[in-house]
Parts: structure tokens; C-alpha cells; sequence
């Protein structure tokens, strides 16, 4: 026996690692994909809802005009809800209202009628509002019909040229006819539309109301046509407040009397004193 015994020791084997299971999803991760679906699935009811309920309502305040002035199935009418329709219906208040009649009849032609309701509200299953407004607006041809005389629409043409409206016609000057237009201000005073002449233009030269009168001594103010009554096309519960050119159109703004709406004096035509 030696002093010091040679033993081999052997090493324990190294193992192999089992191959690991993949990671699963975790709790937080389940739960945020079902909150997402479930915000997806409501939001999709919302929509639905929402579509719903605004051709719904469209549909009863189409009806309500219908019946109100007394408009045939073909008039062509367009409704404007701004914001969520189903949330202002569960609230039972409509803050504003847009609705236009197109072709609306307007004494002797038509023009498209906007109307602009504010505060629309539920009171005890009836729907009122609190204010009303209306712009009534017409093209050069529609205000044609509306201010120059059926037996002279023929011969005299109607425009307009920033704030005024023109009118324009030939007149017989020796070989040839010379175009001649008058460019008149409109205004508005006791339900009746009045123009103020400003300017006539003959042959290219274009005189203003007191150069015609410096150079021919001819009064335009003593040639204005007489005021059309617009209060006789229109219920009585519209009441006109401005005429004026914008845009080249004509447009006539209206108040409203609610209450004389409701009753058969007030759907009648108005009158000027």
C-alpha cells in the first residue's frame, strides 16, 4: 500500500435539458384582446344604432315639413343633423337641425328654401323648438320670375355683379341694337323688395346714378320700379328680415313665428301694408 492511493473518480454526466413548452398567453394579454373585441362589437352596435335612429328621425321631420307646407311625396327635401343623433334623441334635445326644400314655391317661381331649427326638444311627446330661421335663395332665372314683369321676361335678362342685380336688354340704335343694363341695390322694407338704381352702362360706358344725372339730367331714383310685395309668396309665419346678392344668388332670410305655424291663419299668405 502506498502512501497516496491512485482512484479515478468519474465525473458525473452532464444532462441534457428537455426541450421547454412554448410560452402560452398570459392572463393580461387574454384579457386585452377580449376588451378590444368586446370595445369592436360596440362599436359596431353604436353604429348601427346610430344609423338607425338618424334615418329614423330624418324621416319624421321630412314628414313633418311635408305636412307643414303642404309638399307632394316628390319634393326633393335634405335633412342635417350635426353630432350623434341617438345620443341627442336619448337626451330628447337637438341642439340644431338643418333641413332644405329644394324647388320650394315661392309666389310666381321657386328657390331652395334652408331652414335652421335650434333647440328642437322633446316636451311631453311633442317635438318643438325654440327658434327657426330660413334663407331662401334663387338664381338669376328664378329672380327673373320673381321681379320683372311676365311680358317683359322675354326681352330683358337678369344677373348679378356683386352686391347688385343686373338687368340687361337690347335696344333698337340705328343699324344695329345696343346693349344697355341698369345694375340695381336690393333692400327690404314693410314686407316689400325695393331696388335702388346704381349704375347704367350703354355701349361699353358705364355711368354711375349721379353721373347720369350730371351728364342727361335724368333722375334714376325717379325710374326705380315699384317694390314687389314678397310677404303675399310666403305663410305668414315667415317673416322677412334682409334681401341681398351673395354668391351670386338672391337670398331672402326669414324668421320664424312658431306658434302662428300651428295655426291655419298663420300657413295663409302674408300681405304688405
Amino acid at each position: 500500500m502506498t502512501l497516496f492511493d491512485e482512484r479515478t473518480e468519474l465525473l458525473p454526466s452532464a444532462q441534457t435539458p428537455e426541450p421547454s413548452e412554448p410560452d402560452r398567453p398570459g392572463l393580461g394579454l387574454r384579457v386585452a384582446i377580449l376588451v378590444v373585441v368586446i370595445i369592436a362589437l360596440a362599436a359596431t352596435a353604436f353604429a348601427t344604432a346610430e344609423g338607425l335612429m338618424h334615418a329614423e328621425r330624418e324621416r319624421a321631420i321630412v314628414g313633418e315639413a311635408r305636412t307643414m307646407f303642404a309638399l307632394p311625396a316628390s319634393q326633393r327635401i335634405e335633412v342635417d343633423i350635426p353630432g350623434s343623433v341617438l345620443l341627442q334623441e336619448l337626451l330628447g334635445r337637438f341642439d340644431r337641425v338643418g333641413l332644405t326644400v329644394h324647388s320650394f314655391s315661392t309666389g310666381p317661381t321657386t328657390s331652395d328654401l334652408t331652414m335652421t331649427v335650434e333647440g328642437f326638444h322633446d316636451a311631453d311627446g311633442i317635438w318643438t323648438a325654440d327658434h327657426l330661421s330660413a334663407v331662401a335663395t334663387l338664381s338669376a332665372a328664378q329672380t327673373t320670375a320673381l321681379v320683372v314683369p311676365p311680358e317683359a321676361q322675354g326681352a330683358m335678362r337678369v344677373g348679378f355683379s356683386g352686391d347688385d342685380i343686373v338687368f340687361a336688354a337690347s335696344v333698337p340704335a340705328g343699324a344695329a341694337p345696343q346693349s344697355v343694363s341698369v345694375a340695381m341695390t336690393p333692400h327690404f322694407d314693410g314686407g316689400r323688395v325695393g331696388i335702388r338704381l346704381t349704375s347704367v352702362t350703354v355701349g361699353g360706358k358705364t355711368l354711375s346714378a349721379e353721373e347720369m344725372r350730371a351728364e342727361s339730367g335724368v333722375d334714376l331714383a325717379a325710374m326705380q320700379p315699384a317694390p314687389v310685395c314678397l310677404s303675399e309668396a310666403l305663410p305668414r309665419f315667415l317673416r322677412v328680415h334682409d334681401v341681398r346678392v351673395s354668391d351670386q344668388r338672391f337670398r331672402i332670410e326669414f324668421d320664424a313665428d312658431l306658434r302662428a305655424a300651428e295655426t291655419a291663419a298663420g300657413l295663409l299668405p302674408g300681405t304688405c301694408p
